[in-house]
């Protein structure tokens, strides 16, 4: 059952809530404010667009993400946001480690007083200083394969995203990973996951995430094309293995 916080105008979807990765969906009013302006030391914060338009405020000015661009926030880099009008806007928003972020948004929903420096959040005016990296989509590093195509949107020490787009005869064996968490969003189509000793299919905006040492395995779940994002945290040199293959 995915734990839901909400509020008018904010809807928050706690889909991962893990020692190295903490993955929310949110789905905000158009034309409200999101975060102010700040870092965080020990952290990336990484914006995933999926409807309407962003606006990521910088240290000294502002950028607008569209459906299908995604922004990654390293560690010391000033950052904030607004979700922009018309709306709505819906959004993957990730941290990685997660720096107990998703307790910091539970009791933000709740009203009650935080100190945000005890999640890693800090003001402007500390900043190391620094960028977002940003992925326009349709603008990345693209592996074409036999049955599959894919593709590094970003990648950072502490977290990397790539898409995965596969045929019917393209299939992961299940495997285990213990240097990092593996997640999967379904952004087209319907994926059969294997998970521990279980299976179940997946499909278009549900969410997986295989903690240390956890089972995984996927491929098509009804032999058509499917699409999914691929979240590796850290990223333990996942994107350096896709460019050998």
């Amino acid at each position: 059952m995915v734990e839901v916080l909400e509020r008018p105008g904010s809807r928050t979807e706690v889909l991962a809530d893990l020692d190295d990765v903490a993955v929310f969906s949110f789905l905000r009013q158009g034309g409200t404010s999101g975060a102010d302006r700040h870092f965080h030391a020990t952290h990336v914060d990484a914006f995933v667009l999926l409807e309407g338009n962003l606006e990521i405020l910088t240290a000294n000015g502002a950028l607008t993400l569209a459906a299908g661009d995604a922004a990654a926030v390293p560690p010391g880099v000033v950052h904030g946001f607004n979700n922009l009008e018309p709306g709505p806007v819906r959004l993957l928003n990730v941290h990685a480690p997660s720096r107990g972020f998703a307790e910091y948004l539970r009791r933000q929903y709740a009203r009650e007083q935080t100190d945000p420096a005890e999640y890693d959040q800090f003001p402007p005016e500390e900043a190391p200083g620094g960028d977002p990296v940003v992925a326009r989509a349709g603008h990345a590093e693209r592996f074409e394969r036999d049955n599959r195509a894919v593709t590094i949107r970003f990648e950072l020490p502490q977290l990397s995203l790539v898409e995965i787009e596969f045929d019917g005869s393209f299939a992961v064996d299940p495997h285990t990973h213990d240097d990092q968490v593996d997640s999967f969003y379904v952004l087209d189509g319907s994926v059969e996951l294997v998970h521990g000793s279980e299976t179940s299919v997946l499909r278009t905006g549900e969410f997986f995430s295989a903690p240390l040492g956890f089972r995984h395995g996927f491929r098509s779940a009804d032999g058509g094309r499917a699409r999914v994002l691929n979240l590796h945290a850290p990223d333990a040199g996942f994107a350096a293995w896709i460019r050998e293959q």
